[in-house]
This record gives C-alpha cells, sequence and structure tokens, in this order.
C-alpha cells in the first residue's frame, strides 16, 4: 500500500506538469466525427503514471529493499511499452512495429517470470492486454478506473500466493489509476493516450505472468489467483471481442476509429455521460472480481450475470431514451 500511495501521490503531481508540457509541445487529441470528445485535450497523460512507476522503482527497488529480478523485468517490459505508445502519440507508428515491440517484452518478460511455458503464454497475453486497453480507451475515467480495480484485486492475489511482483505491479497500477483519474474525470483534462494505455495494459498483462510464475513456484491455488487477476477485464474482454467479431462480419477495416463499443453506445446513443458509464463499468467489474474472491462459483454466476447485462445495455438504455 505505500507503494500504491507513493505512485499516486508523485502521478497526481506530475499530471499538471505533463499537461503544461504536452500543451507547449501541441500534443493535443483534435475532436472528429469518431471522438467522444468536444475539446482539444493533452495526450500523453500516462507520462504521469509512468513518473510514478520511475520513483517507486528507484525509492524502494534501488533505496529501501531488493527487488527480484523478475520485478525488474516487468517493470521494464511496463516501461518499454509504455515508450512505444509515447512514440506512437508522438510520432506515429504503424501497426506491425508496434505489434512486435509487444511480442517482443511478452516473450522475453515472459520467459524472465515462467521459462519457457512463460515466453509462450507471453506471447500472446502481453499483445492481447495491451491491445484490449488501448481499444477500450475511449471515453473519460474507463481505463484509469479498471487499472485501479486491477491494481487493488492484484495486491488482494498477492496475499494468496501470486507473489510479490504482481502486489508491486498492482500497486502501482492502483496507485497510478487513482493519481491520474482527477485529471480525466468527469472533465478530461489530460487524456492517457497510447503512453497510458499501453502502461496499464502491460501491467495487467504482465502481472498475469507473474502471478503464473508465483503459483507454479509456491503451489497456491491458481484458479484463485487467476480468477482475480482477469476478472477486472473481463467487461473490457468482452467488449473487445464483441465489436471485432461485429464489425469483422459487417467488414468494416478493424484497425479504422470508431464509435461501436458497447461503451461508446452508452455514451453516443444513450446519452449517459463519460463518468457515469465509467463508474458503472468499473463497479461491475470489482463486483466480479469479488465475487471470484469468494470462489469459482461465484465468480462464474457473477461474470454471467454481469456479461449479460453488459452486453444488452445499449439496447435496454437506447431504448429508453427513444422512449
Amino acid at each position: 500500500m505505500t507503494i500504491a500511495l507513493v505512485t499516486l501521490v508523485v502521478t497526481a503531481v506530475a499530471a499538471p506538469l505533463v499537461v503544461r508540457a504536452l500543451r507547449r509541445a501541441g500534443r493535443l487529441d483534435q475532436p472528429n466525427a469518431r471522438s467522444s470528445h468536444t475539446a482539444p485535450t493533452p495526450r500523453g497523460g500516462g507520462l504521469a503514471v509512468l513518473a510514478g512507476l520511475a520513483v517507486v522503482a528507484a525509492v524502494f527497488g534501488l533505496g529501501v529493499g531488493s527487488w527480484s529480478a523478475a520485478t525488474w523485468w516487468a517493470l521494464a517490459g511496463c516501461s518499454v511499452l509504455a515508450c512505444v505508445g509515447f512514440i506512437d502519440d508522438t510520432r506515429g507508428l504503424a501497426a506491425l512495429p508496434r505489434l512486435v515491440a509487444q511480442v517482443v517484452v511478452g516473450v522475453v518478460c515472459g520467459f524472465a517470470l515462467g521459462g519457457v511455458a512463460g515466453a509462450v503464454i507471453g506471447l500472446v497475453v502481453v499483445p492481447a492486454a495491451v491491445n484490449m486497453v488501448n481499444f477500450m480507451d475511449g471515453i473519460n475515467g474507463i481505463c484509469a478506473g479498471h487499472a485501479a480495480v486491477w491494481g487493488a484485486a492484484a495486491l488482494l492475489a498477492s496475499q494468496h500466493g501470486g507473489g510479490t511482483t504482481l502486489g508491486i505491479l498492482g500497486a502501482v497500477s492502483l496507485g497510478g489509476g487513482l493519481g491520474f483519474l482527477p485529471y480525466n474525470v468527469p472533465q478530461a483534462r489530460l487524456f492517457l493516450g497510447d503512453v497510458g494505455s499501453y502502461l496499464i495494459g502491460g501491467l495487467a498483462g504482465l502481472g498475469i505472468l507473474a502471478a503464473l510464475g508465483a503459483t507454479h513456484t509456491t503451489g497456491a491455488d491458481i484458479g484463485l489467483v487467476l480468477g482475480m487477476v482477469c476478472a477486472p477485464y473481463l467487461l473490457f474482454a468482452l467488449d473487445t471481442a464483441t465489436t471485432i467479431v461485429r464489425r469483422a462480419r459487417a467488414g468494416e477495416p478493424l484497425l479504422d476509429a470508431h464509435r461501436s463499443h458497447i461503451y461508446q453506445r452508452l455514451t453516443n446513443e444513450g446519452g449517459m455521460p463519460h463518468w457515469l458509464v465509467s463508474l458503472a463499468v468499473s463497479a461491475a467489474s470489482l463486483l466480479v472480481t469479488l465475487a471470484a474472491l469468494r470462489g469459482w462459483v461465484m465468480g462464474l454466476t457473477a461474470a454471467m450475470i454481469v456479461a449479460v447485462l453488459y452486453l444488452n445495455s445499449p439496447r435496454m438504455t437506447c431504448a429508453r431514451t427513444a422512449a
């Protein structure tokens, strides 16, 4: 919790400095027909969260204590992903170089965290987590809110055999998400940008690899630990998967910007404010996570109920708005 608190404070203090720097550099996200915002807004606020990670690593990893090689590999991987995201924010990167970087981080850090099996799993999990968070970063508060939920879940999972590395990643995610939220909700003064979504996605993806490595070593309940670190992003995964399938069936280019995610339909067609949708989705994710802590039966039951409600929410909300 001390690491989470330091990350929160550093992120909150760094955010206004990042706003000024991005405005001076002209790094503003201009609204367009596919945007969910209406005013030019600085993009790249994930730099504030990255600053929190750097300070935590310097103070706790180098100064106060000695962290394992696995922890350093995980934090290095998250930092590399954040840098790739920042390059994309400022100069633009094609899809292939971004994917290659994500795969390399997944394989290298996966091997460091779990050997050959970890490398194979990392090949899939890290790119999937990074792109999932990046796809869902479309309204105020949704990614920062989920970063906080995932961070809290990772801290709990670390106490049930998930390992120290998972706990440190969770603390950074929790503190970074909470520290960034005041600058993004209810009115956005700063966007996370790809630097932020890549960092948050990297924390989650590498957190899963850290949990797998720790449970293999300690013999902890892998179902419980994995359930807790995966549950917070259930709706992100569900929304991303269903949107990709729906757009593919319609013959739409999958890499083009759009506003057809479920959370976007709730704000754009349903007229719900960003903060309310983000709060509702984050609360639902927290509910599923707490249910997973009670066991797989409770977790699956809560996941199914929340999934059905979320998938049908645009229909219910838009119908009520039209009426």
